[in-house]
């Protein structure tokens, strides 16, 4: 699965900066790429942390909780590698990274009672993005083409 994910990662660099295109086109896309990828990806990351944290409380399936721990470290590393190639400073990271945090417990009422809310948002879609990172990859290439022709 991780070298999935890395293969797909290089593919998208290479697609990304081996065109002929205007240079000023081309960094729009690669930013515009980068920066909804590291979004997602911190969107993602969260998620499981929370889910970890939930399942400690609710249901201590030692295994069960370090799968959503290897994973939040994994998306966060993707995290953070897009949000470099996007030209995000580490303290911007950092900044967003907060944000979505608090967003998500917030929409917990901060009470793992209710963590059904964010399950039913990013359950499906955090697996997709780990499992087959290639679909979403191009969703965002797609739509960097269409925005910067």
């Amino acid at each position: 699965m991780i070298k999935k994910l890395f293969y797909t990662i290089l593919v998208s660099c290479l697609f990304l900066g081996g065109n002929g295109y205007a240079v000023s086109t081309e960094e729009k896309r690669s930013n515009y790429i980068y920066n909804n990828l590291s979004f997602e990806y911190l969107e993602c990351q969260h998620y499981l942390m929370i889910m970890s944290e939930a399942l400690r409380t609710n249901n201590p399936d030692p295994k069960l909780i370090k799968n959503y721990v290897d994973n939040a470290k994994l998306v966060s590393e993707i995290a953070f590698m897009y949000g470099d190639d996007a030209g995000m400073s580490l303290e911007g990271m950092m900044a967003r990274s907060k944000q979505i945090s608090n967003k998500m417990l917030k929409s917990l009422d901060n009470n793992f009672a209710n963590i059904a809310v964010i399950q039913v948002k990013y359950a499906d879609f955090c697996r997709s993005l780990i499992e087959t990172p290639e679909i979403r990859n191009q969703f965002w290439i797609n739509k960097a083409n269409e925005k910067y022709k």
